[in-house]
C-alpha cells in the first residue's frame, strides 16, 4: 500500500522530481564516464601516459564522488522542504512518522533506480564522446575504436551511487 502511494506521489509530483531525476541522472552519467576511462576503450590508445592517466582519473573520480554526494544531499533537502505541507497533511490524516518516512524512502528509491539506469545508458555515450575529445586534445592515435560498456565502471558507479544515496 505504501509503495503504491509512493508511486502515485512520484507521478503526481513529476515537476518536483524532474529536477531531482535530472540531477541524479547527470551525476551517474558523469561518474560512469570518469570510471570508464580505465576500461577497454582506453586500452586502444598508443601512449606512454596510460598508467598516469588512469591514476589521475581515479583521483578525479573520488573527487567527483564527493561533489556528487553533496549535490544529492542538497537535492534531497530541497525536495523535502518543497513537500513539507504534503507530509504534514499525511500526519494530520493519521499516518505516523514511520509510514511517512517509508513513503519518502520508496519515492527516493524509485527515482534513484530509474535515474541510475538512465544515467548508465547516458554515461555509455558520454564516456565515448569524452574519450574521443581526450584523444583529440592529447593528439593520440586511436588504433581501433569501438563502443564498449565497462562492467567495472558500472559496478563502481552502482556501488558509489548506493553509498552516496
Amino acid at each position: 500500500m505504501l509503495f503504491s502511494i509512493a508511486l502515485k506521489n512520484v507521478k503526481k509530483s513529476f515537476k518536483d522530481y524532474t529536477i531531482y531525476f535530472l540531477t541524479l541522472t547527470i551525476a551517474v552519467s558523469i561518474f560512469y564516464s570518469f570510471n570508464s576511462f580505465d576500461s577497454s576503450s582506453i586500452n586502444y590508445l598508443e601512449s606512454n601516459y596510460l598508467e598516469s592517466l588512469n591514476k589521475i582519473l581515479s583521483i578525479v573520480s573520488v573527487f567527483v564522488a564527493f561533489i556528487l554526494s553533496g549535490l544529492i544531499l542538497y537535492a534531497n533537502n530541497f525536495l523535502i522542504k518543497r513537500r513539507k505541507k504534503e507530509f504534514a497533511l499525511y500526519m494530520i490524516l493519521g499516518m505516523g512518522k514511520n509510514k511517512v518516512s517509508k513513503i519518502l524512502i520508496y519515492e527516493t528509491v524509485i527515482v534513484g533506480i530509474v535515474a541510475l539506469i538512465t544515467g548508465l545508458i547516458l554515461g555509455l555515450f558520454t564516456s565515448q564522446g569524452l574519450f574521443i575529445i581526450l584523444s583529440k586534445i592529447l593528439d593520440l592515435n586511436i588504433i581501433q575504436f569501438k563502443l564498449s560498456f565497462s562492467l567495472v565502471a558500472m559496478a563502481k558507479t552502482v556501488l558509489y551511487f548506493s553509498i552516496m544515496f
